[in-house]
């Protein structure tokens, strides 16, 4: 030992009674942590089988998976538990003996509800029945994690003026990062007012978990109208922008393109009638001619006598053609005229009329125009496209990633691309900005084949291995750290293993006797030559080895 040793203080000394015990509590309490963390690492990970039981379900889902020989494990006041590795047969189980029950909706009116149940409770468990299966076919769908259905329907009355309309409304839980459309919204409204009697779809309402009111109560009102716009140039600007990074996403690679889309509708409603004449083009639709005579009947006709008393003078019949070869001009007319009064003269005819009137009626149809125009809301006014594109990545002979800018062909190739895909109109004064800058690692997304992989931490085997790891590694460091000393001193203070005083061979050779104090080993004066003798008889009597040690290590001395 070094004199800095053999200076060095001794600690505060336990009593030699309490030694042994405190060493079988440290060795006890030791071997007790190792067996636990074996223990643990040996237990395996368990998965959430059921949720909101009640107490009769978790009964019977417990006795079910005692009966198959699937431990569980309580999770809180409602949930039960299985080994990840037997949850899908632990499902299997449940569902071939029908478990749970107690799953709401018309399940319960097939109960007995037993004897002298009131029509009030009839009518209670059929509208909490119809609810629960209405909640239950809205979470099918897929955005809604939950949903609760709340009927108001009052009673019939005979009188039409008591009578209520009912109402409903429906709260959803959307899944994280999931939102409802309006067609979704709508088919809500639509299947709940529906599954009621009497109950308007006007009448439904729909709120999410953040309190925002998805359906509006009238769809006239000012407020609905203008959420219906909005939501129109939403979904405008969204499905142009979602056109344009399907398109560019072949040629820069995927998350490498960003588009932005403003677009600018007009939301005015206009309607205009119109009707047009045009005076030149006339067409005669229609002719009415009529012709008048009249004669005086106190004027004396015919010639006095025997031949004025005569019958008439029997007519000749025409050829069918010679009515119409009649002349009709006024020069015949004028001969007709003179002969009949020629006729008149010689008193073989009638004498000529006195009055002679002739009216004419012409229709014309003038071209007319009659338009009504009716221009719906939501026309497109202007596009403010923007697009920024990362450079393209190639990779080197090195392997090494290269980011090249894009030439200006390239660009204004982009640019085209993006022009055609929005239906760019220049006259409409649309604007496309395409830049290229590079892209930072950390805001590219990863490609959506990984983001629907599972991690590789997250896996059941993983877990179960970690696990069995760090068991491993803590029962280790018990054992070198805590045992082991412990076991050690139990050693020392038996004798088994007693520390030996160590002697530096200068010591023998002086003849000195050595004694060890406080675990220090401390040198006496010189003895005479018999007592060194004895001294030396001693040490090869209790360690020979040591002493044979000695000797060579004198031997070596002398040999160099």
């Amino acid at each position: 030992m070094s004199a800095e040793a053999a200076s060095l203080p001794a600690g505060p000394r336990v009593p030699q009674a309490l030694k042994p015990l405190l060493l079988l509590v440290g060795v006890a309490a030791a071997v007790a942590a190792g067996v636990m963390v074996v223990l643990w690492s040996r237990t395996p990970s368990y998965s959430l089988l059921h949720a909101n039981l009640s107490a009769k379900d978790q009964a019977e889902v417990a006795a079910a998976l005692e009966q198959a020989g699937i431990p569980y494990r309580l999770e809180g006041t409602s949930g039960m538990s299985v080994p990840t590795d037997k949850l899908n047969e632990a499902r299997l189980k449940l569902a071939g003996q029908g478990l749970p029950e107690d799953s709401g909706g018309f399940a319960n009116i097939a109960k007995d509800p037993g004897f002298g149940v009131s029509q009030f409770m009839e009518g209670a468990r059929y509208q909490h029945a119809l609810e629960a299966e209405l909640a239950r076919t809205i979470a099918s769908l897929r955005p809604v994690e939950g949903a609760r259905v709340h009927l108001a329907v009052p009673r019939e009355s005979a009188f039409v003026r008591d009578r209520q309309p009912a109402s409903a409304s429906v709260f959803v839980q959307l899944k994280p990062g999931r939102r409802l459309e309006q067609e979704q919204i709508r088919a809500i409204v639509n299947l709940v007012a529906s599954s009621i009697p009497e109950l308007e779809a006007s009448r439904v309402t729909v709120v999410d978990q953040q309190g925002h009111l998805l359906s509006a109560p009238q769809a006239d009102t000012e407020l609905a109208v203008r959420e219906r716009q909005l939501e129109l140039t939403r979904r405008l600007e969204e499905e142009y922008a979602q056109r344009i990074e399907a398109l560019l996403t072949p040629l820069v690679g995927a998350g490498r393109v960003r588009a932005q889309v403003v677009a600018q509708v007009d939301t005015s409603i206009k309607e205009e009638a119109r009707e047009q004449y045009a005076p030149d083009s006339q067409v005669v639709r229609s002719e009415q001619i009529s012709e008048t005579t009249s004669r005086d009947a106190s004027r004396p006709q015919g010639v006095p006598g025997s031949l004025s008393n005569q019958p008439p003078t029997p007519g000749t019949a025409l050829p069918p053609n010679a009515a119409a070869k009649a002349p009709a001009t006024g020069a015949a007319a004028g001969a007709g005229t003179a002969a009949a009064q020629g006729a008149a003269a010689d008193g073989t005819g009638s004498p000529p009329p006195d009055n002679v009137s002739r009216q004419s009626t012409r229709n014309y149809e003038i071209d007319r125009t009659l338009a009504y125009t009716k221009t719906p809301s939501g026309r497109l006014q202007r596009l403010t496209v923007a697009v920024l594109v990362d450079n393209l990545r190639t990779t080197g002979p090195d392997g090494k990633v290269i980011s090249k800018p894009l030439t200006p062909e390239q660009l204004e190739h982009i640019t085209q691309l993006v022009k055609d895909a929005v239906g760019f109109n220049a006259e409409r004064g649309d604007s496309v900005n395409v830049v290229n800058s590079p892209f930072r690692e950390e805001a590219v997304p990863p490609p959506p084949d990984e983001l629907e992989k599972i991690p590789l931490w997250e896996q059941p085997f993983v877990r179960d291995i970690a696990k069995l790891v760090a068991g491993m590694i803590v029962l280790l460091v018990l054992v070198l750290s805590v045992l082991r000393p412990l076991v050690r001193a139990l050693l020392n203070h038996t004798g088994v293993l007693a520390p030996r005083p160590v002697l530096e061979p200068e010591t023998v050779a002086a003849g000195g006797a050595a004694r060890v104090v406080n675990g220090a080993v401390q040198t006496s004066p010189p003895l005479a030559y018999e007592q060194q003798l004895a001294q030396a008889r001693t040490l090869v009597s209790q360690d020979p080895k040591r002493v044979a040690q000695v000797v060579r290590t004198w031997v070596a001395q002398d040999e160099e």
